[in-house]
């Protein structure tokens, strides 16, 4: 999933399930449990009865806006069936306002899901755990050396024998990313290399940087470094050229009109905001 998303249970339904590879666990999935999947990590519920939940999706850089970055141990973290007082006069609100479909309601519907974050995001957190700088090469080395297959958080994780969320909240720690940021910023830097350097066409380049294809790595590169690849390979052929636009900062994750199946409730303003609601037995 390449949006964080929180999951706010509306009904009390025993929940199954993992995030990151993790064995799989029994939840009691009670009203208000709070269930938070980060960006980049695979997460896979079922539930044994119809439940009533609500998935909030957004974009990293908006609650980092919002708390000034004081946001990183949030965002790395899963939370898994975590009850927290505070945010339930705001589920309650938020339960109401998205039943309505006056435009105020779908306003209010996204500054309370706000609130909810930022009041769990603000919440005091453990230190993150470290990363020592011999497990930060390994995790480098296997990235450079799988670039052309897909890359994981949890297998990323497993070199280093962490759990998704420690590995994934160590990683930020030490380099200032997410690690779903770096593998994107890795595939990206390689295939600009290739389109500089090499001889191949721009499927093959494509598929040897593990993009799915090459519509996918044009839309990256545009995103990422403000050209084309095909602009790359005509005209940028001195060496040590550098494309990457000063100040380019990496955005990851598809708008909330590209959310999972589902019905979207209200979206923010800049498109980077989203809330869906729905009765799934699995998700």
């Amino acid at each position: 999933m390449e949006l964080p998303r929180l999951s706010i249970n509306l009904r009390s339904v025993p929940v199954a399930g993992s995030i990151g590879g993790a064995r799989e666990r029994e939840y009691s999935g009670r009203r208000y449990s709070l269930f938070f999947t980060p960006a980049g990590i695979p997460a896979h519920w079922r539930k044994r009865a119809p439940s009533r939940h609500l998935n909030i999706y957004f974009q990293p850089r908006l609650l980092e806006d919002l708390l000034d970055g004081r946001c990183a141990a949030f965002l790395d973290r899963p939370l898994l069936d975590l009850q927290r007082a505070p945010v339930r006069p705001y589920v309650d609100a938020l339960e109401q306002a998205i039943m309505r479909d006056e435009t105020f309601a779908r306003d209010a519907s996204t500054n309370l899901a706000l609130l909810i974050l930022a009041e769990l995001a603000a919440a005091p957190a453990q230190p993150a755990p470290v990363l020592s700088a011999s497990a930060l090469a390994t995790v480098r080395d296997y990235v450079a050396a799988n670039l052309d297959t897909p890359i994981r958080v949890a297998d990323l994780a497993a070199v280093v024998r962490l759990s998704p969320g420690r590995f994934a909240a160590a990683f930020r720690a030490a380099t200032g990313r997410p690690p779903h940021r770096y593998v994107l910023m890795q595939r990206v830097t390689a295939a600009l290399e290739l389109l500089r350097t090499g001889t191949l066409d721009l499927s093959e380049v494509a598929l040897a940087c593990g993009f799915a294809s090459q519509q996918h790595m044009t839309t990256t590169v545009r995103r990422v470094a403000g050209t084309t690849p095909a602009r790359v390979r005509r005209t940028f052929d001195a060496p040590g050229v550098n494309f990457m636009r000063p100040g380019t900062e990496l955005h990851c994750g598809a708008p909330p009109s590209r959310l999972p199946a589902g019905q979207a409730m209200c979206a923010g303003r800049r498109g980077d905001f989203g809330i869906v609601a729905g009765e799934p037995r699995e998700g």
